[in-house]
C-alpha cells in the first residue's frame, strides 16, 4: 500500500528534479523556482498519474480502483496539453512523462 503512495510522489519529484538541472544546465543559476513551475520536460502531471496507475494496477490487478485511476489519467494527461498556451505541454513532453511514471512505479514495485 505504501507503495502505491510512495510511486506518485517521487515519480512528481524527479520530474522537476529533471527540469530543475536542466534549467541550472542552460542557465548556469539555481532557480529552485522550476521544482514547481508548470509545462516543461517531462510533464510531472504525466509521471505522476501514470506511476499512479501502474501501482495501482501493479498491487490491486483490474479492478474497480483501477478503472477509476485509467479515467483520472487520461482526463489529467489531456489537460496537461491543452492548458493555456504558456503551460501547454508538446507531446514529447507528455510521453517523457509517462515513461517517466511507469518507470518510477515498475521499479518501486520490485524493491
Amino acid at each position: 500500500m505504501l507503495k502505491i503512495i510512495l510511486s506518485p510522489l517521487i515519480a512528481y519529484f524527479i520530474a522537476h528534479l529533471i527540469k530543475l538541472l536542466s534549467a541550472l544546465k542552460e542557465s548556469r543559476k539555481f532557480n529552485i523556482k522550476q521544482m514547481v513551475k508548470a509545462g516543461g520536460m517531462p510533464s510531472a502531471h504525466s509521471a505522476t498519474v501514470t506511476a499512479l496507475t501502474l501501482s495501482v494496477y501493479l498491487y490491486n490487478g483490474l479492478n474497480t480502483l483501477f478503472a477509476v485511476t485509467i479515467i483520472f489519467s487520461l482526463i489529467v494527461i489531456r489537460d496537461t496539453m491543452i492548458r493555456t498556451k504558456d503551460t501547454r505541454h508538446k507531446p514529447i513532453e507528455v510521453l517523457a512523462g509517462i515513461m517517466l511514471g511507469l518507470l518510477v512505479a515498475f521499479l518501486i514495485s520490485i524493491i
